[in-house]
């Protein structure tokens, strides 16, 4: 069964407590070659937390990948690049990415256009990268 297929059969929050597993192990590949990541595990925080049912906003998720400080992930993942971290990086955005989604779909709130993109395909893609990483 694909991830797509197995994920949109759940209810939203359900799918983000499934993704905290995945989350989890992408911070702990990250943390083998980058062990200064608090990005990535705020991401996991976030993933965890909205799925646990807390009032996090899609917005409150999505600025962990473009932060106003130039700290989220996005920017982490430019800095991978070539780098042994980059597969991780790119995952774990992609999955902090369809939570903010999965938000904002639930409250009905305007969506941003970077968050627009994503949706149900993105765990097509996330599961593309998770077989890249192995």
């Amino acid at each position: 069964m694909t991830l797509r297929a197995e994920l949109t059969a759940l209810p939203p929050r359900e799918q983000a407590r499934r993704l905290t597993a995945v989350a989890a192990s992408l911070v702990a590949q990250i943390r083998r070659t980058e062990p200064h990541a608090p990005e990535a595990e705020a991401a996991l925080a976030a993933i965890r937390a909205w799925g646990d049912g807390e009032g996090l906003t899609g917005r409150s998720v999505s600025d962990l990948v473009y932060s106003d400080d130039e700290r989220g992930t996005l920017r982490r993942l430019s800095e991978a690049a070539g780098k042994p971290s980059e597969g991780g990086w790119n995952a774990i955005t992609t999955a902090v990415m369809y939570v903010a989604w999965l938000a904002y779909q639930e409250t009905g709130a305007p969506m941003p256009s970077d968050v627009n993109e994503v949706g149900e395909d993105s765990l097509d893609l996330l599961e593309e990268q998770l077989a890249k990483l192995g």
